[in-house]
């Protein structure tokens, strides 16, 4: 009797522990407010991918100090109202840190939101100045903003002033919106500081699909730098209109448009010699850059953009300061995340709070060069892959 009993309670004891040894490891969690639906989706799957990558890489290396990290997504819709009610219950949800989201429009509501609440935010996608100037202690930007964009671009001409001498005149168009038109501005100033003829100054309402009232008068001032801010559902339109009205410039830049995959595919030749500023490209010359291309490529089934190795940065961003915080308790992680000096293959993090600016990441942008249908780093030279072609040719030439 006394052996069935100990055979019986042995039996139990081994059941105890399979059952211990099988209990769900335990996690970190990172809440994500992205644009999933909704006018901003294209960029949001891209981010998710971005994301996606790094947290497979992430707990794969041992997760947070031993814990596996979770990372909670709550789809904005691309609505600012969203994006608010997301962060409200990703706190319920005892996140450790909230990574969002794409636009201006929603981000700045939601960093002041998250500054009320004393929640560590890290900027998915924004980069409007307002959102780190002045900024908040509670709010982190680790890709650029609009100076560091505009001063990309103005550094960019200058350098090809050095060629041609001639390179004068600039004319800005820009959608009526967040981004845009701080990229807007910001240009316009940068222009009048460095010596630049303004030839056209010139907004356009969301939803506009005729631009050639804009672009014929364009044509009449014959400006050398034709600097455009938009979104991505604009861009097609525009470069196509350019092509029509017959809009010849020595440099055609197209922000946010032209560096999406799906401009070429769209355009095809048309699309050739387009420049935009971004934070990473598939060719920059920094180290473990070939092997995230390839993996981000494998993970979304098509070629990446910056906005996949945004994301990918943003969460390596994120593990690593929640690896050094002295515990998850808001406070801590965003102390952790001030003492942030980041290497990755995405580029390099660390914040600083200078010139008026809160939290931001001095990062070095690109800029790219549409040719022969790839985009091409063509500045800074250290970083580039091969030269830019200025000046663009003639549409007649072509």
């Amino acid at each position: 009797m006394k052996a069935a009993f100990s055979k019986a309670g042995a039996v139990a004891v081994a059941a105890t522990l399979l059952a211990f040894s099988a209990a769900p490891q335990a996690q970190v969690k990172i809440g994500v407010i992205n644009s999933l639906s909704g006018t901003f989706a294209e960029f949001g799957q891209r981010y998710r991918t971005g994301i996606d990558v790094a947290l497979e890489e992430i707990n794969k290396d041992g997760g947070i100090n031993g814990q596996q990290l979770e990372v909670i997504t709550q789809d904005d819709t691309s609505q600012a109202q969203s994006a608010l009610a997301a962060l409200e219950s990703l706190k319920n949800q005892k996140v450790a840190l909230i990574i969002g989201t794409y636009a201006s429009s929603m981000t700045g509501p939601l960093a002041r939101l998250a500054t009320r609440e004393e929640m560590p935010l890290i900027v998915l996608g924004s980069a409007d100045d307002s959102i780190t100037k002045p900024g908040s202690p509670w709010v982190f930007r680790a890709k650029h903003n609009s100076t560091i964009v505009a001063t990309t671009y103005f550094d960019y001409y200058d350098s090809l002033k050095k060629k041609d001498d001639s390179l004068k005149k600039v004319a800005i168009v820009y959608a009526n919106s967040a981004w845009p038109a701080s990229l807007a501005e910001t240009g316009k100033k940068l222009a009048q500081e460095r010596g630049y003829e303004l030839v056209g100054y010139q907004a356009y309402n969301q939803g506009t699909t005729d631009f050639r009232p804009i672009l014929n008068r364009l044509v009449t001032e014959k400006p050398d730098i034709l600097y455009m801010s938009t979104y991505a559902a604009d861009g097609v339109a525009i470069a196509r209109q350019i092509r029509e009205v017959g809009l010849n410039v020595k440099v055609m830049t197209l922000d946010t448009s032209s560096s999406l995959p799906s401009f070429v595919q769209q355009l095809g030749p048309t699309s050739e010699y387009f420049t935009s500023a971004v934070t990473w490209n598939k060719d920059a010359q920094y180290p473990g850059t070939a092997d995230l291309t390839k993996r981000l490529a494998d993970r979304a089934k098509a070629e990446p953009s910056f906005y996949e190795a945004e994301g990918y940065q943003e969460l390596r961003l994120a593990a690593d300061a929640l690896r050094r915080a002295k515990s998850l308790a808001p406070n801590d992680v965003r102390e952790a995340l001030l003492q942030t000096n980041l290497k990755t293959a995405a580029g390099d993090v660390v914040f600083k709070s200078d010139g008026g600016f809160q939290n931001q990441n001095p990062i070095r942008d690109l800029i790219i060069q549409i040719k022969d249908g790839q985009h091409v780093t063509v500045y800074p030279e250290d970083l580039a892959s091969s030269p830019s072609v200025f000046p663009v040719p003639h549409w007649d030439k072509r």
